[in-house]
């Protein structure tokens, strides 16, 4: 087995070299994401917590959360996650990427959800079963473990692997692309919150739905959703 594969060279199924590509950030380059961004060789995150997978990185989406990733600002991700409570890592990079669709390639021990070769698209959020919001039933995003995986947490999706909790991994789309499928899910979960999430708050048919900037991927959804709510998008 190789110990790192080029671009384009897949490893055979369930086979998890030692190395991978990625695009990766360090701190005495913050800056511009054209020059903070360098391909680097990195271990694989193969060591799994129970509830984890490692997914390999078939297509990854973009989203402005590594921009300011690789600014520094207004957060520096990589000083913030060292002190992490719930999620620590002292890893003096980070690899950002918050979108992917992908195959499984290992499973954690407690997983039963998946298994390798399951191909998945995956979904940005990351908590602890261990905060009390999470054990209490609530939505895990107003709990103080919520995390933006390949923001606030390392090993996104600018690899050829990466690694996740497994509630992240959804089926992917049989008639969609990789590249399509890896497109849609943080910015059509966010739109899809903001329009129909907060009743009585929500879309109904003949509302008009003002989507401001509706050119990005969060506007485009906004639209699309709203369309299929039977609201008005202008």
């Amino acid at each position: 087995m190789k110990a790192v594969h080029a671009l384009g060279d897949t490893p055979a199924l369930g086979q998890v070299p030692a190395r991978m590509l990625a695009q990766v950030i360090r701190a005495d380059r913050f800056g511009e994401p054209t020059k903070a961004f360098q391909t680097e060789e990195i271990e694989v995150p193969s060591e799994l917590r129970p509830d984890e997978v490692l997914v390999w990185v078939m297509a990854a989406g973009v989203n402005y959360n590594n921009v300011w990733a690789s600014l520094g600002s207004p957060v520096d991700v990589i000083k913030g996650r060292q002190k992490d409570t719930y999620f620590p890592d002292p890893h003096p990079f980070h690899i950002g990427g918050s979108d992917a669709s992908g195959i499984v390639w290992k499973v954690g021990s407690a997983v039963r959800s998946l298994k390798v070769g399951d191909e998945v698209v995956i979904h940005c959020g990351v908590w602890s079963q261990d905060d009390p919001v999470v054990r209490s039933g609530a939505d895990p995003m107003f709990g103080p473990s919520f995390r933006i995986w390949g923001y606030e947490t390392n090993w996104g999706s600018f690899a050829q692997f990466t690694r996740v909790q497994a509630h992240q991994c959804l089926p992917k789309p049989r008639q969609l692309t990789w590249e399509e499928a890896a497109a849609y899910m943080l910015v059509g979960a966010t739109a899809y919150r903001m329009l129909a999430a907060w009743p009585p708050h929500t879309v109904r048919a003949g509302d008009v739905v003002l989507v401001w900037g509706g050119a990005g991927g969060l506007g485009c959804q906004a639209i699309q959703i709203a369309r299929e709510m039977g609201g008005i998008p202008v």
